[in-house]
């Protein structure tokens, strides 16, 4: 991935980096294109494989797990077949269907069927973003489950400016409005990822992270909105319970997308 260096989002970010009473709020916004920098294509082929695999690997189990076809013996087809009013429920004779034979579901994430090359790189587009964003942690071995396909832009904005309003901090001015004008709101695919207990414990400090992914396919650009709230020194050896509750407070309105966000109006 390469990273797209803009100054107002720079100003962002400085302003996304502030104190409360209860911990230290640090965020920004990272843009990157699409094109492969580094090790990125060495990345990619890895990931297509393993999940081209996997998916190869799921379709096996789940045609193993398949009932067989069923069809009625002859003498009981020949009475289907001499009723006269139809009265007797084909369906009677019929197996019974397996909850774990869905086979439609089968290699679905929340990029897509994974049997689809396209599918398989928009993830792998995510991990570059976060092995690049965090190059102290090797984010290569996350699955496509470990990702969440949000509803809208609108909920997304709300949850991340109800998380400042909570921490007692105004949304930077023009934020949304500079995102927009790099990667097309309303022309991006999002997704979220809630960073495991060892991604935390490799943060000293840290007592909760969210991440957000703006997808542009057209653009080919990803820009990476985060935030995550790291405990004061003075208080590294206090309890959490207090901490992650108080975040969660911070998301009560977080599936409502019908709020108005900022000046900017989105058409969904």
């Amino acid at each position: 991935m390469k990273f797209v260096e803009l100054q107002d989002l720079e100003v962002i970010n400085s302003a996304l980096e502030f104190d409360t009473p209860d911990y230290k709020i640090v965020g920004g916004c990272d843009l990157y294109t699409t094109k492969a920098a580094g090790g990125d294509k060495k990345l990619y082929k890895t990931i297509d494989k393993q999940l081209h695999s996997m998916h190869q690997d799921n379709m096996m189990l789940s045609s193993s797990l398949s009932p067989p076809s069923y069809s009625p013996p002859n003498d009981v087809r020949g009475i289907l077949l001499r009723s006269s009013d139809n009265t007797i429920d084909s369906s009677t004779f019929s197996p019974p269907s397996s909850s774990m034979a869905g086979a439609s579901s089968v290699g679905s994430s929340p990029f897509g069927p994974l049997d689809q090359v396209s599918s398989r790189r928009t993830f792998a587009y995510l991990v570059a973003v976060l092995n690049a964003s965090h190059p102290d942690h090797d984010f290569s071995s996350l699955r496509p489950v470990d990702f969440k396909r949000e509803r809208s832009a609108n909920q997304v904005m709300n949850a991340f400016n109800n998380t400042l309003f909570s921490a007692g901090m105004p949304v930077p001015p023009m934020i949304w409005e500079v995102i927009d004008s790099q990667i097309d709101l309303k022309d991006c695919v999002i997704y979220s990822h809630t960073p495991s207990p060892t991604f935390l414990a490799d943060q000293p400090g840290t007592i909760w992270s969210m991440m957000w992914f703006f997808f542009n396919k057209k653009r080919k650009r990803v820009a990476y909105l985060f935030l995550k709230g790291i405990r004061h020194p003075y208080n590294m050896n206090g309890s959490k319970k207090n901490d992650t509750a108080s975040i969660s407070d911070e998301m009560v309105d977080y599936e409502s997308d019908e709020e108005v966000v900022g000046d900017l109006e989105l058409d969904e």
